[in-house]
């Protein structure tokens, strides 16, 4: 399904906020983070709709499109032509350098350009169906990429954050896919499918941190870190053989710097926009 299709089906299939979720919830990863609300937001779940959904995803891939722009193009995606205006805080994309992908025994460089692509597109896709929809997107925060103080000086640290960001958004995507709302969409194929490439993103990557014999950090109490710090080639659990999930607060933590009940920090130094916005403890 193409893009233009989606955003077709939205207007088609969607005559009001709540049936917009239905459709463009299962948009990519950080959309799935937004959709476990499961937990509690500090009293906003109760009040939440489809469109702070998506506005929280946007912040997501905003934030892994500029990671992997920046690290393989030498440029933010606004330099580029990715639309980043709308509501809310706005500001630079700091703390990256472009990085030399000198080794080619994994193919890093180009799969690193291909998944770029693909995050490049999750934010025009999100971005086109609400401003579809008269709706303003949230404009892209300002973002520091360098919050962990790795990230781009050489290809080792380019895989370690890129694993830390792929295996976040695979087990916030995979929160959402159990929920009975998939169940009963139409929509669950196409969700199944951006899982599949969400998926692939990340076994890609956790298979070249592992042949290049590169440390990864553990995260929280459900992160499944690949070889050599880990076991698992593939980040399932070794009893069910499913994938971890977190909540959009547990993935605020993570983003925030691993900080409870915070409302800025880490990669969002100004916090993210939208109502969704507050972190909550780690997983």
């Amino acid at each position: 399904m193409s893009r233009n299709d989606l955003i077709s089906d939205v207007l088609t299939e969607s005559p009001n906020r709540r049936s917009l979720l239905r459709t463009l919830g299962i948009a990519g990863a950080a959309a799935g983070a937004a959709m476990v609300t499961g937990e509690k937001l500090q009293a906003q779940s109760s009040s939440l709709t489809a469109v702070d959904v998506l506005q929280f995803a946007l912040n997501l891939e905003y934030l892994e499109a500029e990671f992997y722009t920046t690290a393989t193009m030498g440029k933010t995606i606004d330099q580029i032509g990715i639309g980043i205006d709308g509501s809310g805080n706005t500001g630079p994309t700091t703390g990256w350098s472009q990085v030399n992908f000198s080794n080619n025994l994994v193919f890093s460089g180009q799969v690193a350009m291909q998944i770029g692509q693909d995050e490049r597109d999750h934010v025009t896709l999100i971005r086109s169906a609400l401003q579809a929809a008269n709706v303003t997107p949230v404009a892209k925060p300002p973002i520091n990429l360098g919050a962990l103080g790795i990230g781009f000086a050489n290809l080792v640290q380019f895989l370690t954050l890129a694993r830390i960001f792929e295996d976040i958004g695979v087990t916030a995507y995979g929160g959402a896919a159990g929920l009975p709302f998939f169940a009963s969409s139409p929509y669950i194929g196409t969700a199944a499918r951006i899982l599949a490439v969400e998926a692939e993103h990340v076994g890609n990557i956790r298979l070249q941190v592992a042949r290049l014999n590169i440390s990864s950090p553990t995260l929280d109490g459900v992160d499944i870190p690949p070889p050599p710090s880990g076991t698992n080639f593939i980040s399932a659990d070794s009893t069910t053989g499913l994938s971890a999930i977190r909540t959009p607060g547990q993935v605020l933590y993570l983003a925030y710097g691993n900080a409870a009940n915070a409302t800025s920090g880490g990669f969002f130094p100004m916090g993210v926009n939208g109502t969704i916005n507050m972190s909550s403890a780690g997983a």
